[in-house]
């Protein structure tokens, strides 16, 4: 299958792997999270390089690449672009930011409530920046990760992605094929390579997030080449091939993501997958709201081990998306194509109105 064809949304389950993805971070995280023996994350020790969190967080912006630039390669409103990633990504993260803020924060400071509202310039800050990592006061303060919200500082990366991929097209690179094509490699291979060259861009590589943009790039590619790129089980083989090939040397890490990625959306592409049905996009959901679940599973039950935290925080997580994507998310996600549509609209009523008071080429010769 051609991934054009893949795109269309009854040929792909794309919400499956993505609540899989989302699961995986708060899978990762606990072995982090949870006090207690240290313990090696079982794909870490399988790998060496990477865990399963971040191993989501990868898919995630490689996912990301392919869907974003189809978008605009699809149609190159600036506006309509603008209001679907907002509408996505916004209204979200600033619930699961008044949840911690006026919700678990209360519940769980050890400060009095005078005392924890009292700097309202760290309540501005959050609610300024929302996809900015945050600690409040008196919450998890003496736990071995303080952060209140610490796994959407990826969103703050998305975000510059987007705005780039945004920049590119406005300045044409896409209506190039291979000065695109150039551009794309030149920041895989960068952002791979030298992870922290992030910097340029007002970005740092922690937890190596400098080589989140090589794996939107690499998306990008994909959807740019979308009319010739194949998914289909034989370069799944071929890939995995590659990878088992370079298992002991240095270049497998650098074959490992292709044939990790690559899997990944064949899989999606499934008949079995395919009829796994979601009723909704709820990945996102499970996101924003892990990790303070996740914090507060282990501030309410110290004595949980790894596996009770991973179980009872998923369920919880779960939950939340679901009321999240049925009450903000899907409704916001509706208003931000209302308005696109609105809005192109409106520029085509005036497009018109201008074009009949512009005169014909006969309207001229009578005049």
């Amino acid at each position: 299958m051609k991934l054009n064809n893949a795109l269309h949304r009854d040929n792909n389950n794309a919400d499956l792997l993505r609540l899989v993805a989302a699961c995986a971070v708060i899978w990762g995280h606990a072995y982090a999270l949870v006090p207690g023996p240290v313990t090696t994350e079982p794909i870490r020790g399988l790998l060496g390089f990477d865990y399963s969190g971040s191993l989501a967080v990868e898919f995630f912006f490689f996912l990301s690449g392919i869907l974003v630039t189809n978008s605009w390669l699809t149609n190159s409103s600036p506006l309509s672009f603008i209001l679907a990633r907002f509408f996505r990504v916004f209204p979200a993260v600033l619930v699961s930011a008044v949840a911690c803020v006026f919700l678990l924060g209360p519940m769980l400071t050890t400060l009095p409530l005078n005392s924890y509202f009292a700097d309202s310039s760290v309540f501005a800050a959050i609610f300024r920046h929302p996809y900015v990592e945050y600690s409040l006061p008196g919450v998890f303060e003496h736990t071995n990760n303080p952060l209140t919200n610490g796994s959407i500082w990826t969103i703050r990366y998305e975000l510059i992605m987007y705005a780039m991929l945004l920049a590119a097209g406005l300045c044409g690179v896409f209506r190039h094929k291979i000065f695109a094509t150039v551009v794309l490699v030149a920041i895989l291979v960068i952002s791979i390579v030298l992870p922290d060259e992030v910097e340029v861009i007002g970005l740092m590589n922690v937890d190596i997030g400098g080589r989140l943009p090589a794996f939107f790039a690499f998306g990008a590619l994909l959807a740019l080449y979308k009319d010739q790129a194949s998914i289909n089980f034989s370069i799944v083989c071929g890939l995995i091939l590659f990878a088992w090939i370079c298992r002991h040397g240095p270049a497998f890490q650098f074959v490992f993501y292709p044939a990790f990625l690559m899997t990944a959306l064949w899989l999606m592409t499934t008949a079995p997958i395919k009829a796994l049905r979601l009723p909704g996009d709820f990945s996102y959901g499970v996101y924003v709201f892990g990790w303070p679940i996740q914090k507060a599973v282990v501030a309410v039950f110290p004595a949980f081990s790894i596996h009770e935290n991973q179980a009872v925080s998923i369920a919880a997580a779960l939950a939340l998306a679901s009321i999240s994507w049925y009450v903000v998310e899907k409704p916001c996600i509706r208003f931000g194509r209302q308005l696109s549509q609105y809005f192109a609209a409106y520029g085509n009523r005036e497009a018109n109105s201008e074009a009949t008071l512009v005169p014909t080429l006969s309207e001229r010769k009578s005049l």
